[in-house]
């Protein structure tokens, strides 16, 4: 397919009511109000598994803004990965486990038609339990920052 009709898909994964498990969709909504093109869709998901492969179905790169707690790096800080960095193996134990990977290695395998390019903006969270429309003061800057890399990689991939 040419880039010229390449369809991209910027996906804010989390609960906007849990604090900072909301960064990825609070980040892209920013992202949306920044940023508009015809090829481009902006959506809110909560879903994992097979909820969340049918939501990138029929899309040729994707794009995921996510809040992560691997304590590995203070609250706020962006991490930017890709397909290769995803090391975890799929966990089919029930369908709520499958893990982003495993996810993708099934779509493969069942030659369902899925991003071939993505990148994802995961931020380290302080707090993903707290009812709380808001992220925590440590995570919000990091909202407008991922908004901007977002539209950034968008630009990038449409050569604008």
């Amino acid at each position: 397919m040419t880039a010229e009709k390449q369809k991209i898909l910027v996906l804010g994964l989390g609960n906007p009511i849990l604090s900072d498990d909301g960064v990825g969709i609070f980040a892209v909504r920013q992202a949306a109000s920044l940023f508009q093109n015809q090829r481009v869709t902006f959506e809110e998901c909560s879903l994992a598994g097979f909820g969340f492969l049918d939501r990138i179905t029929g899309y040729d790169k994707l794009i995921i803004a996510d809040a992560v707690q691997w304590q590995r790096s203070p609250p706020g800080t962006i991490i930017t990965l890709g397909l290769d960095d995803l090391e975890d193996e799929p966990h089919l134990r029930n369908f709520h486990t499958l893990s982003l990977a495993g996810t993708l290695r099934l779509a493969d395998e069942m030659s369902v038609q899925r991003p071939q390019e993505i990148v994802i903006f995961a931020v380290e969270a302080a707090d993903c339990s707290t009812f709380s429309e808001q992220c925590t003061p440590e995570v919000q800057p990091a909202v407008l920052k991922i908004a901007e890399m977002i539209v950034d990689q968008i630009k990038k991939w449409l050569g604008s």
